[in-house]
């Protein structure tokens, strides 16, 4: 019997102390849920990976996990349509707070065991006119392990409008979870944000299996070679024209970097405002264009459409370049980003988002 239970006790233990779940077990008692099928899925509401039949407001969906996936823990959400087409999407309270109001994630992690008990609640917000058949509804907390935990109990701004002072509440909420995925992958999500010395200080806060995890590595790699930034030669990018040409021309003694893309709205938003601000500063200032798209021929097809009369210039992420050139301009993870720099080539300031012409004006002229 002595030998059954530490047989018992060793799998208990290692399987609670695993980096990554080899499954995600997700047993749902929902009073008020009508019969129909709950959908689980990762990163995105549309990317729907499992799926089970609710009976009675009860329900027990299993996901196994390939040995092959990219991170240890993944982002996971679920939505139900009942026998009337309705599509309900959840949402979870937190103990987070966003932009000072209590805060409700659509997200938890992929811990091994999370359990959802009691009666959601419709969430309506003023405003907000939703189709006739789709309602987001909120669940009460739930039962999760460490990871999702992790994430109710980090305020979700924590990473929008980077300051001084969002360095110290990030590095007092990695103390508080030094195994946290979540604050991993939003450090990664925006290492250029941060310099080199802090990202390294965020990492040294790590514990646990964490910091030998591919991830980890990852950026601490990356992290290293942003230290001898003015080490990097800039690569030669293909223009509008079909040629390899220079990113930066040295005789302008600013240059104003965007990076855009295709399908991006906020970008091609704001295009007819920087047309204006190329015209006036034209002379003296260097407007260069770098669209990420995926593809060529999207990118071509928007110049076309968009005719702006500056360097148009052309990488996607799978370039062997991207990566000398995400250290160089100290790219942001969202765009359109922007970035001003001087004749010496360092970065003066940057910007992630849509500016109005006035915003612009004074990031160009200050």
């Amino acid at each position: 019997m002595k030998i059954k239970i530490f047989f018992w006790l060793f799998l208990i233990i290692h399987f609670s102390c695993s980096d990554k779940s080899s499954s995600t077990r997700i047993k749902g008692n929902i009073p008020n849920l009508p019969d129909g099928i709950l959908y689980l899925y990762k990163d995105v509401y549309n990317n729907r990976i499992d799926s089970v039949q609710t009976k009675n407001g009860q329900f027990t969906i299993e996901h196994n996990w390939s040995a092959n996936e990219t991170y240890p823990f993944v982002y996971l959400g679920i939505d139900h349509v009942d026998s009337k087409g309705i599509l309900r999407a959840f949402s979870f309270k937190t103990n987070a707070r966003f932009k000072g109001s209590a805060y409700n994630s659509q997200f938890f992690l992929s811990d091994s065991l999370i359990s959802l008990d009691g009666e959601f609640t419709e969430f309506k917000q003023d405003g907000v006119e939703l189709p006739e058949k789709v309602k987001i509804v909120t669940m009460p907390k739930i039962k999760a392990g460490y990871q999702t935990n992790a994430l109710f109990n980090s305020d979700g701004d924590m990473f929008t409008n980077i300051s001084k002072n969002t360095y110290e509440k990030i590095e007092a909420k990695i103390k508080q979870y030094p195994n946290s995925y979540h604050l991993l992958y939003q450090i990664n999500n925006n290492r250029n944000s941060f310099t080199a010395t802090q990202n390294q200080d965020f990492l040294s806060l790590f514990k646990g299996r964490i910091v030998a995890s591919e991830i980890f590595e990852k950026l601490k790699t990356y992290n290293k070679k942003r230290f001898d930034r003015k080490q990097i030669k800039l690569p030669l990018l293909l223009n509008n024209k079909d040629e390899k040409t220079e990113i930066l021309n040295t005789k302008y003694k600013k240059h104003v970097v965007v990076f855009w893309a295709s399908w991006c709205g906020p970008c091609r938003q704001e295009i007819p405002e920087l047309k204006k601000m190329h015209l006036q500063h034209k002379k003296n200032i260097e407007f260069v264009s770098i669209s990420i798209d995926a593809k060529e021929k999207a990118w071509k097809k928007a110049l076309e459409q968009e005719n702006m009369s500056w360097k148009q210039l052309f990488v996607n992420e799978e370039s062997v370049n991207y990566e000398q050139i995400e250290i160089f301009f100290q790219l942001s993870s969202s765009i359109p980003y922007m970035v001003l720099l001087d004749d010496n080539m360092n970065v003066i300031r940057s910007s992630v988002g849509l500016m109005t012409g006035i915003e612009l004006d004074k990031f160009i002229s200050e």
